[in-house]
């Protein structure tokens, strides 16, 4: 059956408001000046897709435009960061927004800057299996049962470590399809392998562009492989095919969901405004260098002049 329709659970609300009392600040902010704007960028974690696009448009946009990264989790705490005016601009995915417009005014008066790549889903379990606990005293004397997980329906009633936008989309995953998956929220991809590797939980689940910085780092001998996502999805929702050659996985399926570059509602002839526009002008300008340069592959799936998804206000004078 078809599974995640627009919108999330009530649960997703209440870990947004969690995150929302934690949102982090920008370190190193370059000294600014009346006529001077710094956009301040909420991204994700160090090393991820987020923090990578922004490094590709500092590098081509930042003689055009002063502008600062603002560390978070990653898409949820984007939209809280932007509700809290703790950051300008925030990537985020569509779905998210979709759920959470309706719960602050402010969310729900953000605007598209422009379209970006896709953000997938990354299963990561253990090529030798997650061992069974022993549940009664016969267990004792008998060998411990292994489970190896190769679909994500496998995973019914096993824990698993969940990271950043992955902590909503996994519990939203777990609610439709009834799987009964145990939650252990990570902080960090690093944090949820180690614990994968210690044999604590059967999966990390973990949500990036490709390629994830983590899951490419990651070799043949740490024994770990990708989980094949097999369940039926609807829009916004949908299945990419791509490679990790590193730990031999070709043509694995995975569930992916658009991500935006998302604005607070600026005036279009203020210094904010203009700043923005001027942003959006230069991404324009110079996408064949971003897709024919050094820079991320993600590029590649950027299409600026794509439908907006989920009825988002567009930036930029027809913005209403």
């Amino acid at each position: 059956m078809n599974i995640l329709a627009s919108r999330y659970s009530a649960a997703v609300l209440a870990m947004a408001f969690a995150v929302g009392t934690c949102l982090p600040t920008a370190a190193q902010l370059a000294p600014t000046g009346p006529s001077v704007v710094q956009l301040r960028i909420a991204t994700g974690k160090p090393g991820k897709g987020f923090s990578k696009v922004f490094a590709d448009i500092r590098n081509v946009c930042g003689a055009a435009v002063p502008m600062v990264e603002i560390e978070t989790e990653g898409g949820l705490q984007n939209l809280t960061a932007l509700a809290a005016n703790k950051a300008d601009l925030g990537f985020v995915q569509v779905d998210t927004f979709a759920v959470m417009q309706d719960s602050d005014a402010s969310i729900a008066a953000l605007q598209t800057v422009m379209p970006m790549n896709t953000n997938l889903l990354h299963v990561i379990a253990r090529s030798s299996g997650y061992q069974l606990p022993q549940t009664d005293f016969l267990d004792k004397f008998t060998s411990r049962k292994s489970v190896v997980v190769r679909s994500f329906g496998e995973l019914k009633g096993l824990p698993v470590a969940v990271v950043g936008s992955a902590r909503s989309l996994a519990r939203e995953l777990d609610r439709a399809q009834g799987l009964g998956l145990q939650f252990a929220d990570v902080a960090t991809d690093d944090e949820g392998l180690a614990r994968l590797k210690r044999g604590e939980v059967a999966a990390l689940l973990s949500t990036s562009g490709w390629p994830s910085g983590p899951v490419q780092a990651l070799k043949r001998s740490d024994g770990l492989h990708l989980v094949r996502f097999e369940l039926k999805v609807q829009e916004p929702y949908l299945i990419s095919i791509r490679n990790y050659e590193n730990i031999d996985s070709f043509r694995h399926p995975f569930l992916g969901v658009p991500n935006a570059l998302m604005t607070r509602p600026f005036t279009s002839g203020g210094a904010y405004g203009r700043a923005v526009a001027t942003l959006r002008d230069c991404v324009r300008k110079n996408l064949v260098t971003l897709r024919e340069g050094p820079y991320e592959p993600m590029w590649q799936e950027v299409k600026l002049d794509a439908p907006v998804v989920g009825g988002v206000k567009l930036f930029g004078p027809s913005a209403r």
